[in-house]
């Protein structure tokens, strides 16, 4: 039987690894940024951490327990599942922000030069239903039917979605990252998901540079 794991100290062990990878990145990438949109941004990064960020994980590792010494491997089987569906999840609301009554919550992000900062300066509800919602529904998915997923795995992996999202906000080319996330930024009509793009590629809202 495996061991489950709901104790504070692993909710303090994610949301640690998330800040790290976060913080650590805009230290490196953002030091010379001094402008209001960078400090604005900075201010909003810490809001939505520690108003929802922290809050989430406590919930999430609350009603949604996982393993520490099973399925580590059947759980990075699931990665690429995880991809998929936080793709579709970003895309879906993230297209309405641009699109409706919504962008006034929305446009504070686009504002400004694009930094690492920028990865999740947004307005508190947009944190949580798009960008938290995004990392979390596939988890919820896995734990509503029945499927458990490694806690280590699970922190591996907000470790590298966490690095993913500061490195899309660079502003250039790099690590790998071709740039797709920063022409949303430039043009604003183009590449709203994250990861393979599926639902831009579909609709024809998908550009390279």
């Amino acid at each position: 039987m495996s061991i489950q794991i709901n104790t504070m100290f692993d909710t303090m062990m994610t949301f640690i690894t998330h800040m790290v990878c976060y913080w650590g990145m805009v230290w490196k990438y953002d030091t010379t940024s001094k402008s209001e949109s960078y400090r604005e941004a900075v201010r909003n990064s810490l809001k939505n951490h520690i108003c929802c960020t922290l809050p989430s994980i406590i919930l999430f590792n609350e009603f949604s327990p996982m393993p520490v010494s099973t399925h580590f491997f059947s759980s990075i089987c699931l990665i690429p599942v995880i991809i998929i569906a936080s793709d579709v999840y970003f895309f879906l609301t993230h297209y309405p922000l641009h699109k409706t009554f919504l962008w006034k919550y929305h446009k504070t992000h686009h504002r400004g030069k694009v930094h690492v900062a920028k990865s999740l300066d947004a307005d508190l509800i947009e944190h949580l239903i798009g960008n938290l919602g995004s990392f979390i529904a596939p988890f919820i998915l896995f734990h509503m039917i029945d499927i458990s997923f490694n806690m280590i795995i699970y922190n591996i992996w907000v470790a590298i979605a966490t690095l993913n999202t500061c490195v899309s906000h660079l502003g250039y080319k790099a690590f790998g990252d071709k740039g797709i996330h920063n022409l949303h930024h430039k043009y604003l009509k183009c590449n709203y998901g994250t990861g393979f793009y599926i639902l831009d590629r579909l609709l024809g809202t998908y550009k390279e540079i």
